[in-house]
C-alpha cells in the first residue's frame, strides 16, 4: 500500500515526501517543496522550541535552504538571540520559562519586524487570536506538514505586500467571528468549521471533531471558501483575525 504523502512535523513522526524520519527521532530532509523558494527572501531565522528533535529538524531544513539559523530552548534565550536581527522567527507557544507570546511581542516591536510563525501542540482559538494581536500571522498546530509551514509563510509574504491591517490591541475573538459571519453571510454549520480553522486545527481532523462525514466537510469547506474568497482553510484565520477581505465582490 502506498504511504501517505503528508509530511508531519512535531507529532513524533513524519511520513514520506520531503521530510522523513531518521534514527533517534530526528527528522531529516530528503527533498524540497516547490514553495520553498519563498525562503530566498530571508537571511536569518530564529527557531524557539524546547522539543530538541523538532527544533533540530527545523534548523536542518532552514540551513539546507541556505539561511543562517539560531536556536533557543526558552524565552530568555530567544530574547537574547533577537539581537541578531532574524527576519524570520518560528516559536513554540509554551516554553519552560513562560509563554511564546513574550517572544512574539518583543520580536514584533523590532524594526524592521520579522515574519513571525507561532506553533503549538494544543489548538486554542483565543490563543491564536492573542498571538495575532501580538504580531504572529501564521499559527500552526503540531503536528504540521512541512508544506503547511512553507505555504503559510508564502501566503503571508504575498499578503503583506498589500499592507495587512494590524489587529487592534483591544480586539475580541467573539466579535471578530461575529463580524466574519455577518460580512459573508456564513451559516452556523460553516461557522463551526471557521472556529476550528481559527484554532489552527488541520483540515483532515475537522470531520471527526465536527461529527460529520468527509464528504459533508468537503461541501461545507467549498461553500465557505466561495463565500469569503479564500483559497484554503489555512487562509481563514487571517480573514477572521486580521479582518482582511479576500474577495472584491459582494458576499456569496
Amino acid at each position: 500500500m502506498a504511504e501517505s504523502k503528508r509530511d508531519e512535523v512535531g507529532g513524533g513522526r513524519t511520513r514520506s515526501g520531503p521530510i522523513r524520519q531518521a534514527t533517534g527521532g530526528v527528522v531529516r530532509q530528503s527533498g524540497r517543496h516547490p514553495s520553498v523558494n519563498v525562503l530566498t527572501q530571508f537571511t536569518r531565522v530564529l527557531i524557539v522550541d524546547d522539543d530538541d528533535p523538532l527544533r533540530r529538524s527545523l534548523a536542518r531544513f532552514f540551513r539546507n535552504a541556505s539561511l543562517e539559523v539560531s536556536e533557543a530552548k526558552s524565552v530568555a534565550e530567544a530574547l537574547g538571540l533577537l539581537a541578531g536581527e532574524p527576519d524570520l522567527v518560528i516559536t513554540d507557544v509554551r516554553l519552560p520559562d513562560g509563554g511564546g507570546r513574550r517572544v512574539v511581542d518583543v520580536a514584533s516591536q523590532r524594526r524592521p519586524a520579522p515574519v513571525i510563525v507561532a506553533m503549538s501542540g494544543l489548538a486554542s482559538a483565543r490563543e491564536a487570536f492573542a498571538l495575532a494581536q501580538s504580531g504572529a500571522r501564521v499559527y500552526l498546530t503540531k503536528p504540521f506538514a512541512e508544506r503547511e509551514l512553507i505555504d503559510g509563510i508564502a501566503d503571508l509574504c504575498q499578503e503583506s505586500r498589500r499592507s495587512l491591517p494590524v489587529i487592534a490591541a483591544d480586539g475580541d475573538l467573539d466579535t471578530s467571528l461575529a463580524l466574519f459571519a455577518h460580512r459573508y453571510g456564513v451559516p452556523e454549520r460553516e461557522m463551526a468549521l471557521v472556529r476550528l480553522a481559527t484554532a489552527g486545527v488541520p483540515r483532515n481532523r475537522c470531520p471527526e471533531m465536527l461529527g460529520i462525514s468527509e464528504n459533508t466537510c468537503k461541501t461545507l469547506t467549498r461553500r465557505l471558501l466561495q463565500r469569503c474568497g479564500a483559497r484554503s482553510l489555512a487562509q481563514i484565520p487571517r480573514v477572521v483575525l486580521i479582518g482582511d477581505d479576500l474577495t472584491p465582490h459582494a458576499p456569496y
